[in-house]
């Protein structure tokens, strides 16, 4: 199992080990392991981006921070619109006496007191810590106003699906923590992070839709899935990363977007994933705004790696394909775009690059991508 950074809320010697595993990819690698023989390395559109990664964020909330698209800020929705959401509605229902007897702050416009931006994704760290024995006291905090810090240990049956709230954190403690029987339902929330947790699902294990933003799944090892892909990301959700995950015994890994999707959004970070054994989409992107794949390890996909569709945007870059037939794929009858870029294939057929997509505004760190199975190997999941 790999330690979370998220363990500031856990038990002392959890926080030490996350804090090395924080450094794991600022390790020297100067003894850099030539490819396999027969590999072939995908060089098509230039050198890979050798920019830091972002500082040490401790200091500024407890949680560290994630690297990609959900640490990234974005503008506030306008005032209006962030009354429709959540559970503002509840504050307009007052008394409307109180709201005679407040004189000149009921002419206060409220747009004055909203953000200007949402920050990165910080979970439930300015709430407390509170820990689920069961599925229905799980459901409680997950769908509190307030935001949680939530901690589940062993086996849980969530019995359908449970709904994620705004500024939550749901951390999986110590070894053996799996939920089965259902899904975690991100829809309309943000700043959300699910971290550190085994699922095995009848359909979606983890769907973040709805227009939900700013959303970080890491640490976690999904399976099952049914029909359906074990992580799904749509409907105008916005600002997310799926990081160190260990996807397997699935057909399908992660879809982001759909063909009703209107363009604008669905900007997602896929990074340092172990796709073992899974069939397809990993990610397969429809109308998304902007897709970054990198330094993830493909291993005996049996359909595709990567496709973008329906004018979809991916950079795809240092990400390891071994015996993996079609490695990325730019569609056919509605394509999207594709730069790839200092992949390494292996018994595996090469990208099909197409248009330009720009690169990310956040700062990475590319891992060398020789090193990306041992790596991804011992880091992705909860194994």
């Amino acid at each position: 199992m790999r330690p979370h950074p998220l363990a500031a809320a856990c038990l002392a010697v959890l926080l030490c080990v996350a804090l090395s595993s924080c450094s794991r990819q600022e390790e020297d690698t100067d003894d850099t392991a030539e490819p396999p023989v027969g590999a072939a390395l995908d060089t098509d559109t230039g050198e890979a981006d050798e920019s830091s990664a972002p500082p040490d964020s401790d200091d500024a909330w407890p949680f560290g921070a994630p690297v990609g698209w959900a640490g990234q800020p974005m503008a506030a929705a306008p005032a209006d619109e962030e009354e429709t959401e959540g559970d503002s509605g509840d504050e307009d229902t007052g008394d409307t006496d109180a709201d005679e007897d407040t004189g000149d702050e009921a002419d206060a416009d409220p747009a004055e007191d909203a953000p200007d931006e949402y920050p990165g994704v910080t979970g439930g760290a300015a709430g407390e810590t509170v820990t689920a024995a069961d599925a229905d006291q799980l459901a409680e905090y997950l769908e509190a106003e307030e935001p949680l810090v939530v901690e589940v240990e062993g086996e849980i049956d969530l019995d359908g699906s449970v709904r994620v709230a705004s500024d939550k954190t749901l951390l999986g403690v110590g070894e053996g923590v799996e939920l089965t029987g259902g899904g975690l339902v991100v829809d309309g929330s943000d700043n959300v992070i699910l971290a550190n947790l085994g699922m095995d699902s009848p359909g979606s294990a983890v769907a973040v839709r709805g227009g939900s933003h700013h959303v970080w799944v890491d640490g976690s090892t999904f399976s099952g899935g049914g029909d359906h892909a074990l992580v799904t990301v749509a409907e105008g959700a916005d600002h997310v990363t799926l990081s160190w995950n260990h996807f397997t015994d699935a057909e399908s890994a992660i879809t982001v977007g759909g063909e009703d999707d209107a363009p604008g959004a669905l900007r997602v970070t896929v990074h340092h994933n172990f796709f073992d054994g899974t069939s397809e989409s990993h990610p397969s992107a429809l109308n998304a705004e902007h897709v970054h794949v990198f330094n993830n390890y493909f291993r005996a996909v049996s359909e595709y790696g990567v496709r973008t569709s329906f004018g979809s945007q991916v950079l795809v870059e240092g990400n390891y394909f071994e015996n993996t037939p079609v490695s990325v794929s730019t569609g056919s009858d509605e394509p999207g775009n594709a730069v790839t870029r200092d992949n390494l294939l292996v018994d595996s057929a090469q990208p099909e690059p197409r248009g330009t997509v720009p690169d990310p505004p956040y700062a990475y760190e590319l891992d060398d991508t020789v090193n990306v199975p041992e790596l991804v190997m011992s880091g992705a999941g909860t194994d």
